[in-house]
């Protein structure tokens, strides 16, 4: 027993800690990483051609975006609605979603996790 936490405590003596922490703020970047606004209209454009019904008011990227943060931070959709809003407030190009859109939109996503330079790994919704 007394081994194993020596062990740990040589594994924490020898991390990198400057590089571990920059990991991690990066990983901050990642999950508020607005990007899918600069292709926003262009994206809903090209879901909505040709479709039958109510056109999407929210780009799949957008979606992305959304089912991350319900996920890593564990909110329930009105919560994700609070802090998509409060986030609005900041970016004035991002139009926040009712808490029933993403419900909807959730069951049909196809998730794709962008690729990075910084290998951050991060789950797959189901």
């Amino acid at each position: 027993m007394g081994t194993e936490k020596f062990e740990k405590e040589l594994v924490s003596l020898s991390r990198h800690w400057k590089e571990y922490n920059e990991e991690l703020v990066k990983r901050g970047e990642f999950y508020l990483s607005p990007a899918f606004l600069e292709s926003w209209d262009e994206e809903l454009e090209e879901m909505n051609e040709g479709r039958v019904g109510a056109p999407y008011k929210f780009p799949e990227s957008y979606v992305q975006f959304d089912a991350l943060w319900y996920e890593f931070f564990n909110l329930s959709y009105r919560q994700l609605e609070g802090a998509l809003r409060k986030l609005g407030e900041l970016i004035s190009e991002l139009e926040a979603s009712d808490c029933t859109s993403p419900w909807h939109r959730f069951k049909r996503l196809e998730f794709e996790i962008p690729e990075s330079e910084d290998r951050i790994v991060v789950p797959v919704l189901p």
